[in-house]
């Protein structure tokens, strides 16, 4: 009987949200993705590192994606990995039916900057510590 339990418990164990690089920021942003065709996309919430988006379409993980983001006064160009793609269950009746998380190769150290600074002004705006 407890080894039945250990399994039990090992197999609702969750990847908890503090092994992440960085923190994330609830946001409200606009945006495109490109890899084969190109999508508006609306950011849901963004880090240093990735970010996650609503998008058209479902991406294959591991598929690089061109992305542009509208971030305060200008436009954050970089590179994305899909690191997952499902279907939004609240957005199945909208044209935004995927949430695809992608995590960025490779900022240039100006963007990055930008990135961060932006992030700090979010944190604070939302009342969270910021981790940057």
């Amino acid at each position: 009987m407890a080894a039945s339990r250990k399994r039990r418990a090992m197999a609702i164990v969750k990847k908890d949200s503090s092994d992440r690089r960085s923190l994330r920021i609830p946001v409200d942003l606009r945006g495109s993705l490109r890899h084969r065709a190109s999508w508006s996309v609306a950011i849901q919430d963004l880090s240093l590192t990735g970010c996650l988006a609503q998008c058209p379409a479902s991406l294959d993980a591991g598929a690089i994606v061109d992305v542009d983001l509208e971030v305060g006064p200008g436009v954050l160009t970089t590179k994305a990995r899909v690191i997952d793609a499902s279907l939004d269950g609240a957005a199945l009746l909208t044209a935004m039916q995927y949430l695809v998380g992608l995590e960025f190769l490779g900022l240039a150290a100006r963007e990055e900057a930008d990135l961060r600074r932006f992030l700090q002004t979010e944190s604070r705006r939302h009342g969270l510590r910021a981790l940057l």
